[in-house]
């Protein structure tokens, strides 16, 4: 069995919604000690303190995910109706505006070449 290929195109979807991940892995990261020492605390013999506190802070994470899920949903739905810009390479959608050492440029989500936003030189 060969190993697992991706496409430009997958390697494009991978790249916008790992990103998305993000908020949720940080909220429970934060959550999950929180609610250890909160449990310490009422264990102790101490009036539970903001109980649903680290429910919370999960919930927000999530909501945040989803968010920047749909964010990026819209940019690959304008991408796939030709609304976004694309690489003159594979054809995957631009990331975001960088400057570099020849002037302002975008790399491709999908391959990974750096595309020149300056005007070329007649």
């Amino acid at each position: 069995m060969e190993g697992c290929v991706l496409s430009y195109i997958n390697k494009m979807c991978l790249r916008m919604m790992g990103w998305c991940l993000l908020p949720t892995l940080f909220a429970v990261l934060v959550a999950w000690p929180m609610s250890v020492v909160l449990a310490l605390l009422a264990t102790a013999g101490g009036q539970p303190v903001l109980p649903d506190l680290p429910w919370q802070l999960a919930s927000i994470g999530a909501a945040v995910t989803l968010l920047l899920w749909a964010y990026q949903m819209i940019r690959l739905w304008r991408w796939e109706h030709g609304k976004g810009d694309g690489c003159f390479v594979c054809g995957c959608l631009l990331g975001r505006e960088r400057s570099g050492r020849w002037g302002p440029y975008r790399k491709c989500l999908g391959c990974g070449k750096n595309h020149s936003l300056q005007n070329a030189i007649s």
